[in-house]
């Protein structure tokens, strides 16, 4: 079992990539022009490994055999798909204006994935089985929901800060750490190490909840509130693990 001190430095590395200040993109961004992206068009990014969605917004990650990034609803003037820090695909839409109302929705296919986060809200969901994967880490700050229920993963590292929520169902082993608000809902007979710090949830969901809708799940899980770091956490640069 990890020590305690283990515990936090691990979960202090699989959040760091997604604070707010994050040193992004090596140059490798989606084109975009002055028009509108046409719904269902397909982006083109270079190979990643990982996916980041920030700042709202859906995307949902499906399992194929070679990687497909496809916008739904939304735009490109509204939303950067970029491949940045090597192998990251990040979805965002804070640093763009966009109209009021806008909705955005992305499909992510890929064989094979080792790393997922949401930051400042937004749902990221796996949907179809997605098999084969060893180990994953995941992360939340801020706010948001990261859904893997359709994960076939052996272990999980997994993390959640300032609010937010992760559900996961590991097969062999979970890290899991919440602090500042949040929660992280398991299923299973997995083994647990865990953390909490300055509040939040790390529990295991019940039966009638393992493949309801995020919708549908229990609010008062669901209704964390985030409770912001005291003093504030000055902006740090983002890696990835």
């Amino acid at each position: 079992m990890f020590a305690l001190s283990q515990l936090l430095a691990l979960s202090m590395i699989v959040l760091s990539f997604v604070l707010p200040a994050a040193k992004e993109s090596d140059g490798r961004a989606a084109p975009t022009s002055s028009a509108d992206v046409p719904q269902k068009s397909i982006v083109s990014v270079a190979p990643f490994t990982s996916v980041e969605l920030r700042n709202g917004g859906k995307a949902t990650l499906r399992y194929g055999p070679s990687q497909r990034v496809t916008f739904i609803k939304g735009s490109s003037n509204c939303t950067a798909v970029m491949v940045g820090n090597g192998d990251r695909l990040i979805i965002d839409t804070g640093k763009r204006e966009c109209p009021r109302g806008y909705e955005l929705e992305i499909e992510i296919i890929t064989p094979n994935i080792k790393g997922l986060a949401v930051a400042n809200g937004g749902l990221l969901q796996s949907l179809g089985d997605f098999p084969g994967q060893t180990a994953i880490a995941l992360a939340v700050n801020q706010g948001g929901v990261l859904d893997i229920r359709s994960f076939a993963v052996q272990s999980v590292t997994a993390a959640v800060r300032g609010g937010g929520k992760i559900l996961v169902k590991p097969q062999t082993s979970l890290v899991a750490s919440v602090s500042d608000g949040g929660v992280i809902t398991y299923w299973g007979n997995a083994a647990v190490t865990s953390s909490i710090k300055q509040g939040g949830i790390i529990g295991k969901g019940t039966a009638a909840e393992a493949d309801e809708p995020v919708s549908d799940l229990n609010p008062c899980l669901s209704a964390i509130p985030s409770v912001p770091p005291v003093p504030p956490v000055a902006p740090r640069r983002s890696y990835w693990w």
